[in-house]
């Protein structure tokens, strides 16, 4: 078998990718034919958790801890805000969970938050006083309800 090569023939371009394109078209097509409902659209292009991007005040805070905020951005990071300053903080929605790790001073400190069904309310439950304190979007409609 000498002096033959497997495959002879054009020498092979990494840059060549002929199917590329037909493959590229035929998913397209696909997804073209599915349908989606506005509001899933919207899931999509904003990403699921696009309801809770943006500022978040506290509302209800029956033991009268320190006044704070939340703003959460679309990437799954935010901040705690407060008189104090703001603490960073990562968040992931997991069912009717918002589970955040803040970044206070190096240590990681888990929060869990509940959210309210209509995705309009967080709320903390403190197991020590068994008291629940709210936090509401700040430009949401509820914000009128809020006595902290």
């Amino acid at each position: 078998m000498a002096g033959k090569q497997v495959g002879q023939g054009a020498p092979y371009k990494p840059t060549e990718r002929p199917l590329v394109k037909p493959i590229a078209i035929i998913i397209a097509a696909l997804l073209g034919t599915t349908s989606v409902s506005p509001a899933a659209a919207a899931d999509i292009v904003a990403g699921p958790n696009s309801w809770l991007v943006g500022d978040w005040v506290l509302c209800k805070n029956p033991d009268k801890s320190s006044k704070d905020a939340m703003h959460f951005a679309p990437d799954g990071t935010g901040q705690v805000i407060s008189a104090k300053g703001s603490t960073e903080l990562v968040y992931r929605v997991r069912g009717d969970r918002l589970e955040m790790l803040a970044n206070a001073k190096s240590y990681a400190i888990p929060i869990t938050l509940t959210i309210r069904p209509k995705r309009d309310v967080l709320e903390n439950h403190d197991e020590d006083t068994g008291s629940v304190t709210t936090y509401v979007r700040k430009d949401g409609p509820r914000v009128a309800e809020c006595d902290a």
